[in-house]
């Protein structure tokens, strides 16, 4: 199956340049930090951390990856094999939220041990790792350069973060219903407080919503920027 190969293909590269190494290290220092942490302020505090570990990691590795692929000839060179330009995302998708979510589950286990509902905390992490490095594909794709990447995907982020602020009792407003992240905090939330099935319904269904319209925009990306299925060269 080629996602599967292109999965462990993109697992090997991760690990090739150091980035579960770095990832062991980062973990390391978050978990230094929280032990300092007032108990009254912990669960607060992890569930941010929780929630900005995948977005972050979705966000700049997945378009870092794609902008380093691209210049070692990886990208444009896959392209010419049978792979489908679905199935290179969904494994670039699929190996960062693996990351993602070893990294929360090791951040998590060892600051407050094991999450109330897991498969609240797993999704949680999944999909909000997955949707990120979306936004970061669509990111490397229009850009050429790394500081235009930086540029361009914290400005494609800073919209869906909004729903922090209501996390923070900083600003609310019911507007934070439609987007992504307010159902990240709600499954990041159910590791200590498990939703009812509505609420863990809603989460599920507006995170995948946003996935499935941010999957569509990088697909139509990548296609107007390398060689297609029928080989006709379409770079713009």
């Amino acid at each position: 199956m080629r996602i599967w190969r292109l999965f462990l293909f993109d697992l090997r590269f991760q690990w090739k340049h150091g980035l579960y190494l770095v990832y062991l290290l980062v973990c390391m220092v978050y978990i230094g930090g929280l032990a300092m942490i007032p108990e009254a302020y912990l669960e607060k505090t992890l569930v941010l951390l929780t929630f900005s570990d995948p977005s972050a990691l979705g966000l700049i590795l997945a378009g870092g990856i794609l902008l380093l692929e691209r210049d070692q000839g990886i990208f444009e060179n896959l392209f010419v094999t049978p792979v489908r330009t679905l199935e290179y995302i969904l494994a670039k998708c699929l190996s960062l939220s693996c990351l993602s979510l070893a990294a929360a589950s090791v951040i998590h286990l060892s600051t407050a041990g094991w999450p109330v509902s897991p498969v609240q905390f797993v999704l949680g992490i999944v999909l909000t790792s997955a949707f990120f490095s979306l936004l970061g594909m669509a990111a490397a794709v229009t850009c050429r350069s790394i500081n235009g990447f930086i540029v361009l995907s914290q400005a494609y982020s800073l919209v869906f973060i909004l729903p922090v602020l209501g996390y923070l009792n900083a600003f609310t407003t019911p507007l934070y219903a439609v987007l992504p992240v307010q159902g990240t905090l709600m499954l990041l939330q159910g590791a200590f407080h498990p939703l009812n099935i509505a609420e863990f319904l809603y989460a599920v269904f507006i995170l995948l919503l946003w996935i499935g319209a941010a999957a569509w925009w990088v697909y139509s990306l990548m296609q107007r920027t390398v060689r297609t299925q029928d080989g006709v060269n379409t770079h713009v």
